[in-house]
């Protein structure tokens, strides 16, 4: 608005001052080429250049790139939630390239052989990258998978940029908006922030302040070096390496809600979910055929992703194989 003012002025005092009508326009010919050319994008090449970064407005282009990454070990099949996140993410996030870090390869079965009919109807692709399970981090032994996982997602993003998220992590926007930013996670008011959904670029500074937290590391205290120590240790001193989400990624524990408050709609304003598949507090087992009967949240968001939002799940096309429900998808 500011530049069209500028353009209006000029050709205001060149009718008034006819002798210099031709410089006038002559320069707001140059005003309005300047104006035209796009301002070229800054890359950030180095963790340094983003020095000043603003993580509040972040930029008017993307410098995350939409490649989302799962860390899989020691599973050659993916379980009904796995499966869901997977397809949340193929259709609502519609990454350019889905990268799987595995210790052991391909994946087969059931459901991943639906997820390969999505990809059949969509334009996104899986790629497995083969991950060596970590055993040390910093020369200390790491104490389970879950802590060799938690180190892995900060390499993978390190290495690759993108968009981490945990096998119970569903989408249910896209996350586009959040890919102009240096760094975003999820980090409730009083809480500690959530590892299960990140966005980042590779070179973002509070990765390797993250990393470099595992020198101290705290094998007997399940969450510190994931969550505790880089929220009171970096987050709490430096709020500007991150873009924060207070809500709205799902990163705190709703479980309650999702599984015993049928009422609890709330979901629906979300971005994504965690849903906390190790504790669920559930007798039966949560597949295809269990989510349909019940009312909970945790159900509804099922039949969101694979009913409302297309690609559908042709629920009219079921081919019972093996004793299991097989679905297939269509586009409309």
């Amino acid at each position: 608005m500011a530049f069209w003012n500028l353009v209006h002025l000029i050709l205001g005092y060149a009718r008034k001052l006819r002798r210099h009508s031709k410089a006038c326009l002559t320069l707001v010919l140059i005003l309005i080429i300047l104006y035209l050319i796009p301002t070229p994008r800054k890359h950030y090449n180095d963790p340094q250049m983003f020095d000043k970064f603003n993580n509040e407005s972040g930029l008017d282009y993307a410098i995350i790139p939409n490649i989302v990454h799962y860390v899989i070990f020691n599973n050659q099949t993916i379980d009904f939630i796995t499966f869901l996140s997977m397809v949340s993410v193929i259709k609502f996030q519609k990454p350019e390239l889905i990268m799987i870090h595995s210790n052991i390869g391909s994946l087969r079965g059931y459901y991943w052989d639906i997820v390969q009919s999505l990809l059949s109807v969509t334009n996104s692709s899986i790629e497995f990258h083969h991950t060596p399970i970590p055993t040390h981090v910093y020369g200390q032994k790491l104490s389970s998978i879950y802590h060799a996982s938690d180190v892995t997602r900060i390499n993978v993003l390190i290495k690759h940029g993108g968009i981490y998220l945990d096998t119970d992590s569903i989408v249910l926007k896209n996350l586009n908006h959040f890919l102009h930013f240096e760094m975003v996670l999820g980090w409730p008011e009083t809480e500690d922030m959530g590892s299960q959904i990140l966005l980042a670029h590779k070179n973002a500074r509070f990765l390797r302040l993250w990393l470099n937290g595992y020198r101290i590391y705290k094998p007997t205290i399940w969450y510190y070096n994931a969550g505790q120590y880089p929220t009171e240790q970096i987050l709490e001193k430096r709020p500007d390496l991150v873009h924060r989400v207070k809500l709205k990624l799902g990163v705190h524990n709703i479980l309650t809600k999702l599984h015993e408050d049928p009422s609890w709609d709330e979901w629906r304003e979300f971005y994504s979910i965690h849903v906390l598949a190790r504790h669920y507090p559930g007798t039966e087992e949560m597949n295809e055929v269990s989510m349909m009967t019940s009312q909970s949240p945790y159900a509804q968001i099922y039949k969101y992703v694979l009913y409302e939002t297309a690609p559908y799940f042709d629920i009219h096309n079921v081919v019972l194989k093996q004793n299991l429900h097989h679905w297939v998808f269509k586009k409309n």
